[in-house]
Order: C-alpha cells, then structure tokens, then sequence
C-alpha cells in the first residue's frame, strides 16, 4: 500500500525511466533478446534478414529487437508505437550487460558471424544512445502512430511484434492486421507472438480475466490486462486475412494454475485446451 501511495507522486517520466531499465537488465538484454528472436526465425524457417526492411509494432522502452535486426543485417527497421514510450539511453544497459560472444554465435546462422561482430562492435562504441544515432544503425523510431487506422508511408518486408497484440481491443484487432498485410510487399512475412494470460497477474492467476462481465471489461481493461480473446479465435482471424498463408508456429497452454469455475459468457472458446492457451506464435507470408 505504502508503495501504492508513493508511486502517485512519482511523474511518469522517471517511473518510465525507472521500468526501461529494469528491463533492459533483464528479458530487454541484447544477448536474451538475441536467443529469442533467433527461435522464432528458427521455427518460422527464415534463414536471412539481410537487406530487408523491417517493421516492430509495439516495441515498448527498450529497443532491443530492432539493434537484433541492424545486426543480422536488415538495410532498415522501423520500430513504432501507438503513444511514444522509447527510452534510447535503456540500451546502454542492455548492450553493456550482454555476453557479446553468445549474440554473434546465436546469430550467425542468419547473417555472417565477421559482418555481426563488426556491427556488433560499432553498436558497442555508443556511449550515450538517443534516437538521433540509432538512425546510424538504420533504425528509425515513428510514435505516435496508430496502425489500426492508418497504414505506414513504407512498405516492409518483415513485420514482427512481441507480446503486443493482445493489448489491442478486440475492435481495433482486424483493422491493424489488414493494414500490415498492405505494409508488406509480395512475398513479405510477419511473426506474432501473442500472449493469451491475464497481465494483471500472470505468475498467480493467469485464467482471472476470463470471469470479468464484458459490460465492464473497456478498452483500458483490454489493453492494460489483454483483450482476452483464445487460441481459436486468433486463428480465424488470421485466416480471414485475404492473400496470405499462416501457420502457427508454436501453442504453449498452462496447466499449472486452475480455470475460473465460472466464465463469461462473452468469451468465445472451443474447450478447456483452448482457454489454457497462454502463448501462441503465428507465422504470416503475402502471396
């Protein structure tokens, strides 16, 4: 409660500051970041991301997953947001921290492990990152921007979030996916990788949104715990996406921690399998 009470006087800036760099030293580690996104390349069979033009939706404080695309090679990555939240200096701890020998191993199967080291070196350099010299790495920052209204000046030809979509209202979800399809170029792909557990306390009840009445359950509620949708309600939204194939790329559900007894009766699911879904990733390509 004390801490409760402090963080209202706390301005936001210096709770950003504060939660940026928390990350940074933990999952937002270049070297963790580096593991992550090469598994997910691994699953989807992407072998090269060399002179591609990349997009992030939602990348939050810390970009460390655009750096990842700089250093496998992509010609240019753009990382947005729906409110500006990028904290540049972050990645200073996120680089500082990393074992730099694990990102280029990690990374070498998609990007010659000499050309990772050199730009790996030359990202190591920066003292002070800012947003003015991440565009030295090709990585350009655009927020706000809402993608659920409007598509990008650009086209990409690789477009991936992490843990983001399930923050969309349910609303908003079809439109954006329809604007990143016209994002890409022909042949273009996209990973999403989705996480289908209440936020609002994941490690002790992750299943305890689901018995919240929809009348109530506003697009705050949606974005600050997830929109609640299931595995199988993902799926036939990415299948109405016209001139593309997706496959799900991995289905993890939990087992851990007990189902309400009773659920809304807004929430759309096929069985108990589906509603233990807590993570899903989906591979996308434009025909």
């Amino acid at each position: 409660m004390f801490r409760k009470i402090i963080g209202r006087f706390i301005p936001k800036t210096i709770k950003r500051n504060i939660s940026a760099k928390r990350l940074a030293n933990t999952s937002k580690r270049l070297d963790l970041c580096a593991a992550q996104f090469a598994n997910m390349l691994h699953l989807s069979d992407i072998s090269s991301l060399k002179n591609k033009v990349c997009l992030e939706i939602g990348s939050g404080w810390v970009l460390s997953h655009a750096l990842i695309c700089h250093l496998i090679g992509a010609e240019k990555v753009y990382v947005s947001d729906i409110e500006p939240l990028a904290y540049p200096p972050s990645l200073n701890y996120a680089v500082r921290n990393s074992e730099k020998s694990i990102i280029r191993d990690i990374l070498s199967p998609f990007f010659p492990h000499d050309q990772i080291r050199k730009r790996l070196d030359n990202v190591c350099e920066v003292k002070h990152f800012s947003l003015e010299n991440l565009k030295n790495f090709g990585i350009e920052y655009i927020a706000p921007v809402d993608l659920a209204k409007e598509s990008p000046n650009f086209k990409a030809d690789f477009i991936y979030s992490f843990s983001v979509l399930e923050h969309v209202p349910v609303e908003d979800i079809f439109p954006l996916l329809s604007n990143l399809i016209n994002t890409l170029n022909n042949d273009g792909s996209m990973i999403h990788c989705i996480h289908l557990e209440d936020h609002k306390n994941i490690t002790g009840d992750p299943f305890c949104f689901l018995t919240e009445p929809d009348a109530s359950y506003d697009r705050v509620k949606q974005n600050l715990r997830g929109n609640r949708l299931r595995g199988s309600q993902w799926l036939k939204l990415f299948k109405c996406l016209n001139g593309t194939d997706f496959r799900v790329i991995y289905q993890w559900k939990r087992y851990d921690k007990k189902l309400p007894e009773e659920i809304d009766k807004s929430i759309s699911f096929i069985d108990v399998e589906d509603l233990r879904t807590s993570h899903l990733g989906i591979y996308v390509t434009k025909r």
